[in-house]
């Protein structure tokens, strides 16, 4: 094929794999909300414009996305619904009881949404917003309250029939190919970032932020897993498969992380004659990981794990070799530095073999399960053991309690303005002040997300201002009516493909039906519009105050408890026996606290940035605990040195680790490092042990890690250490 065509060719492929899905997605999104409009007004239904907004919020790109955020919007709806009626029936003539009940439930599912994750917290969401949206205008109205009930009802249903119809039936897009799609994304960038530690180590910073994007990924990978579901009974059973391959990516991401910061170390002028020897092989590796990316790129072939099998042999070997070459000619911290690179590169190659199998399991369930051909104390104590689990978030208390109290607080300030001032527009802004004060307290960084969703708002007045002066006197039937709202409809799932844009589409596309689009069988009144958008602005620019003033994300205290959480993970993993299983949850956990850290951070703030450093020392030092303590658990003779040196050495430590209030500040601590690092420097040399590691003896295993240990201790209580190179930063 000529270059021409083949230009011609892949030109066409990307503007169907990537241009094509999107137009679909825009033109399924406004043939759902017209066909849902029509319906509402063929129905007479009370509120056409409700229909029309939940068509805009369930309708997702894909199949299974649209199926569960419409299965948890539907028992949102009812649960805050029959609530609503409750608490309408407990109060029908006191409206202050009724406001402090309203409050105590939104408060409750606020906390909800913050403790979990994806469409669930959606649910606890929708379940207190819509207490809110039938309750209020219920107790204005006892009389009708179980009328306005089956309304709301009646809109919000038919809204995620239609969607959920029109999303199975036109060109259905099945959320297993975005699954594939995200999965080879994420491995592509793991391999990305393993060429950059094997080309001299990432710096710290950079790191960091490297560190976050993978987080975002793991997290959409997940979103997507718990989505998929819904669509079909394939994706159930693949879903073990899924959950098995991201805590296997999560344990490649530590054991990465661990040898990126010794190669770093090992830039400094003391090593460099062993950066030297090192620097060959990390090269040959490179070599081996860009074949690898290439190949995957080109034909996304499986088993894909096969080449790492024959690399991680030839590694060894070269390694055993360099040992026994360099051994006796190196001192004594560059013999340890020497060891931790054995030790750090063979479990990380372990680790990414354990990935690159479930990646092509996760592919093609058929294949069988591969195990390492390096011992488990390199990696996890059973293959298989650990999946990870994301459906609840790690948080704690605090965080769930904050939001609701801001809720709450929101709520009380609207009511008390609408009740002293007697605001024809206050039970409006209440519901609204209720609605975004639930939802943003789920997303990491509120306070942007309120800013986008201000302009969406915005956008969303001035538009049904000009359709509604200029468009809709001149519209007669619903032919015409459709077609001039078509290009209205497709403004919020063209903003919803634009990542950076998808706040503001879902301002517009719940703010302009709501201004917009006429009730059956009632005049168009334009005061009612403009009050009902100045209350609705009102109600985005008081949540944003409250975001920025009350409990606001990242704050000092926050951040000091999402640290202390870390600590807790250090005294956790010197103290829980569940080894298996720990590695997997605290690999989870760790990275979900550091991006709660990340929310808000600012570059420029030096608090900022340090506060992300303590956070990826604390993960390094419980990391290194961790393993070490799988080290020595995979022995149960208790002749073996491993377990003299447990019980000689470690256990004090341990124990001291249990006890202090803050690591590694206490001077008994650094008493018991000193001790531990002196007499492990002298302990005679044992022979390979193959159970345990092909290269290093039990020795040298246990030195290495309590060397890690101590250093990351050192750069926690800011010991002076030696300084890195300045392009090693």
């Amino acid at each position: 094929m000529n270059p021409v065509a083949l230009a011609a060719r892949q030109n066409w492929q990307g503007f169907w794999q990537h241009n094509v899905p999107d137009w679909l997605f825009w033109g399924k999104t406004a043939l759902a909300a017209l066909l849902g409009l029509w319906l509402a007004y063929r129905f007479q239904l009370d509120s056409p414009g409700t229909v029309v907004i939940t068509v805009f919020i369930v309708m997702q790109s894909r199949n299974g996305m649209v199926l569960s955020k419409s299965f948890y919007r539907a028992i949102g709806t009812i649960v805050g619904s029959v609530v609503a009626l409750l608490l309408v029936a407990a109060f029908p003539d006191a409206r202050f009881g009724f406001l402090a009940g309203l409050a105590l439930w939104v408060g409750f599912c606020t906390a909800g949404a913050r403790y979990f994750r994806n469409f669930q917290a959606y649910a606890f969401v929708l379940a207190g917003y819509t207490a809110a949206l039938v309750g209020v205008p219920a107790a204005l109205d006892p009389s009708h309250a179980f009328y306005i009930w089956v309304a709301r009802l009646s809109d919000v249903m038919l809204g995620i029939v239609v969607a959920s119809v029109i999303s199975a039936v036109v060109f259905p897009q099945s959320l297993e190919h975005l699954l594939r799609q995200t999965a080879q994304r994420r491995l592509q960038h793991f391999l990305q970032n393993t060429l950059r530690v094997l080309d001299g180590g990432v710096p710290r910073a950079d790191w960091i932020v490297l560190h976050l994007e993978a987080i975002q990924e793991t997290l959409q990978l997940d979103s997507y897993r718990s989505s998929s579901l819904f669509e079909n009974a394939q994706s159930r059973r693949q879903d073990e498969l899924t959950r098995q391959m991201i805590a296997d990516m999560m344990d490649a991401s530590g054991a990465l992380h661990l040898l990126n910061s010794h190669i770093r170390r090992m830039q400094r002028p003391g090593l460099a004659p062993l950066y030297d020897r090192m620097k060959e092989l990390t090269d040959q590796l490179r070599e081996d990981f860009e074949q690898l990316q290439s190949t995957l790129q080109q034909t996304k072939a499986i088993p894909i794990h096969m080449p790492v099998q024959k690399v991680l042999e030839r590694v060894v070997g070269q390694l055993q070799a360099m040992r026994r070459e360099l051994r006796a000619s190196l001192s004594q911290s560059q013999a340890l530095a020497l060891d931790s690179l054995i030790l750090l590169l063979t479990r990380f190659l372990v680790e990414m073999l354990r990935y690159l199998a479930s990646y092509d399991r996760f592919q093609n369930p058929n294949l069988e399960p591969v195990g390492s051909s390096l011992p488990l104390t390199t990696g996890r104590m059973q293959p298989g053991s650990s999946k990870a689990y994301f459906d609840r978030q790690p948080t704690e208390i605090v965080q769930p309690l904050s939001a609701a109290l801001r809720s709450m607080l929101v709520l009380a300030a609207v009511a008390f303005f609408w009740l002293q001032e007697d605001w024809p527009s206050g039970p409006l802004a209440l519901i609204m002040a209720t609605i975004f004060s639930a939802l943003f307290s789920t997303f990491p960084n509120p306070l942007s997300a309120v800013r986008q969703m201000g302009f969406g708002a915005v956008g969303a007045f001035l538009a049904a201002l000009v359709f509604s002066l200029e468009l809709l006197p001149r519209v007669q039937g619903f032919t015409l009516l459709a077609l001039v709202l078509l290009p209205f409809f497709l403004i919020p799932p063209w903003l919803l493909t634009r990542t950076r844009w998808t706040r503001v589409a879902a301002g517009f596309g719940i703010f302009f039906p709501q201004l917009a689009i006429p009730a059956n069988d009632q005049a168009f009144s334009y005061t009612q519009m403009l009050n009902t958008g100045v209350a609705e602005l009102l109600a985005i620019f008081l949540v944003g105050i409250a975001f920025f003033l009350v409990f606001p994300v990242g704050n000092g205290w926050e951040r000091r408890r999402l640290l202390m959480r870390l600590h807790n993970w250090v005294v956790r993993v010197a103290s829980d026996k569940a080894l298996p299983d720990l590695r997997s949850q605290f690999e989870f956990e760790s990275r979900e606290y550091l991006r709660l850290l990340a929310a808000d951070l600012a570059p420029q703030q030096t608090r900022d940035v340090e506060a992300l450093r303590e956070a990826m020392r604390l993960n390094e030092l419980a990391e290194a605990i961790l393993q070490l303590r799988i080290l020595l658990s995979m022995q149960t003779d208790w002749e073996h040195p491993l377990q003299r040196y447990q019980e000689q050495y470690l256990a004090p430590l341990l124990r001291i680790i249990q006890q202090s209030p803050e690591i590694p500040a206490t001077a008994e601590y650094w008493a018991r490092v000193r001790a531990i690092l002196d007499a492990v420097a002298k302990l005679p040399e044992e022979k390979v042990d193959p159970a345990l590691h092909p290269i290093l003896p039990p020795n040298a295993l246990f030195q290495v890690y309590v060397h890690v240990i101590a250093s990351v201790s050192r750069r926690l209580s800011g010991a002076a250490v030696e300084e890195e190179p300045p392009h090693a930063r």
